[in-house]
């Protein structure tokens, strides 16, 4: 009992609990540091219901819920969040507080100096390290008010200690817009561990593909921001060129009705596949290109994943997708919001094979040396430690 008293306590807050990028950068810290630290992660969203929760459950990390803590901005519901974190806050003392994702960073922000006003609870507050990681910045995203939250970054910036950028990008734009001071912010990859993929013939089973398919596969949350009808106006352009072509996108998400709807329009019925929420890292070996058809990113798992795959890659150029594709080396970046350049950086792709399987085999080379789950958490533990 004593040496566990000696472990300092991490805390990891969130907004949402489904398994996207930033659940599962957390979770794989919390794996990699849980015999050094005392973890707990706290989330809203889909709360017991989302993946994180299970994954969290599967490796004995206790966790707590937030039930109203959502990503949509909600005034009352964010009061009662803001309260619940203070609470939380109080009853589990961490040590370090680490922050992601922009709504749960402002509101953790918000709950420490709520802290510090407190005369009873001043001192342990000021104590407590605030660490939070960028996992793209919110204002990059076409559909936001950018000025409203670059100032809300900037404002809640004062109560954090270290800001982690997720990719050069973000950090050069965090100096530009002035959101914090050069000694504040800091760059780390995201990184993973290497995948067990399946064989090419065992993932098309699996997804029940026949083997003479040439199969595009794209992985992302149904959000706006990941620019799947971009992609699918792109493989319309491809068919009416008698390409011969299917798409599967792996993933859930709020924009699945409307993606639907625009595959029902275009007759694509048979060409594209929405297969729901899958374990997608161990099959993407089914796929011959693999595409991220984004316009804002962080920095990606499934194109690191998809680099370790040795998948010739197409990527919109947009947030940490250039520092991890370079163009005609470990990849084919192509504008964003752009069906057309989309279909033509695939096209290129299918007619030389030879250009295909050297740049998925230069992006694997990549992967193994660069985006490293053991080089992203000695990075964060420095953070930590400092």
């Amino acid at each position: 009992m004593a040496e566990q008293k000696l472990k300092k306590s991490i805390l990891y807050l969130i907004t949402q609990s489904e398994l996207g990028g930033a659940q599962k950068y957390i979770l794989d810290l919390s794996n990699a540091l849980k015999d050094e630290y005392q973890i707990s992660v706290a989330f809203g969203g889909q709360g017991e219901q989302g993946g994180l929760a299970e994954k969290l459950k599967e490796n004995n990390i206790k966790y707590y819920v937030i039930p109203s803590l959502f990503r949509k901005i909600d005034p009352q519901a964010d009061f009662f969040a803001l309260n619940s974190l203070v609470k939380l806050i109080k009853q589990v003392r961490p040590d370090i507080i680490h922050l992601n994702s922009s709504k749960i960073s402002i509101l953790g922000a918000l709950a420490i100096f709520w802290l510090k006003l407190n005369p009873f609870w001043y001192f342990h507050a000021k104590k407590i390290k605030v660490v939070y990681t960028a996992h793209g910045w919110v204002f990059h995203e076409p559909s936001r008010n950018s000025a409203k939250y670059k100032d809300l970054e900037r404002q809640t910036a004062r109560f954090k200690d270290k800001i982690i950028c997720v990719s050069q990008l973000d950090y050069d734009s965090a100096i530009k817009e002035k959101i914090a001071p050069a000694n504040k912010l800091v760059t780390i990859h995201n990184g993973i561990q290497t995948v067990d993929f399946l064989s090419r013939e065992t993932a098309r089973e699996k997804l029940q593909l026949s083997t003479d398919e040439f199969v595009i596969g794209s992985v992302a949350y149904l959000y706006k921001n990941k620019g799947f009808e971009y992609l699918i106006d792109a493989i319309k352009i491809l068919l009416d060129q008698n390409i011969k072509i299917k798409l599967l996108i792996i993933g859930e998400g709020q924009e699945r009705t409307e993606l639907e709807k625009l595959i029902k329009k275009y007759k694509l019925e048979k060409n594209i596949i929405m297969t729901g929420a899958l374990p997608a890292a161990p099959i993407l070996k089914a796929f011959d290109i693999y595409v991220c058809s984004s316009v804002k990113e962080g920095l990606s798992y499934t194109i690191i994943e998809a680099m370790q795959a040795a998948l010739p890659i197409v990527a919109t150029s947009v947030g940490g997708n250039p520092e991890l594709i370079e163009n005609e080396k470990t990849g084919l970046l192509v504008e964003a919001a752009h069906a057309e350049a989309l279909s033509q950086a695939i096209v290129s792709l299918i007619n030389n094979p030879k250009l295909a399987q050297q740049l998925g085999q230069n992006a694997k080379n990549k992967a193994e040396q660069e985006f490293t789950l053991e080089k992203m958490v000695k990075e964060t533990k420095k953070v930590y430690e400092e």
